[in-house]
């Protein structure tokens, strides 16, 4: 992939150990025909990265980041906005519980876009043997799933996502 380095790099500056997975896992799931990871540029530079899975009935927005010197530029919504205009599927994607001045902040950025914040009970599961499953929460745009539902997109995540571990 053109550009892997550079968004690598952002990558591993933006998410914690155990929300993210090793090199090589990341190599080999480059090869999935359902998973795409995308450069975000602002004309040749690179100014963050998206990675997605198309799960048939909704895309799953795994990662998602702008590089720390360009953060604040309204570079996140601009992506959000193309990536919303673009698709006709249900958006799904992972955020922390509202704990932190930051992870509140982060959810705002997305209610800001539309996304729902749903209630239900969710863990991102292990990466891998040296990582920890996280307690996350689960937001959709447009609107909010029903419980069946959210088991459906759960239990997708799981299977198809968290599936390919080592």
């Amino acid at each position: 992939m053109e550009n892997f380095n550079e968004i690598w790099n952002i990558y591993n500056d933006s998410f914690p150990k155990d929300e993210k997975r090793d090199l090589k896992l990341q190599k080999k799931i480059l090869k999935n025909p359902r998973y795409k990871m995308e450069s975000l540029k602002d004309g040749e530079e690179i100014v963050g990265f998206i990675t997605t899975w198309d799960l048939d009935e909704f895309l799953f927005v795994e990662h998602f980041a702008i590089d720390e010197k360009h953060r604040g530029k309204s570079y996140g919504k601009k992506f959000l906005e193309r990536l919303i205009d673009t698709t006709n599927k249900k958006i799904v994607l992972e955020v922390e519980k509202p704990n932190t001045i930051q992870a509140k902040r982060r959810i705002n950025f997305y209610e800001r876009l539309n996304f729902e914040l749903n209630k239900y009970p969710y863990k991102q599961p292990a990466y891998d043997k040296e990582k920890k499953s996280i307690p996350l929460m689960i937001m959709t745009y447009p609107n909010f799933l029903e419980k069946e539902e959210f088991n459906i997109v759960k239990n997708k995540l799981y299977n198809v996502v968290y599936s390919n571990r080592n």
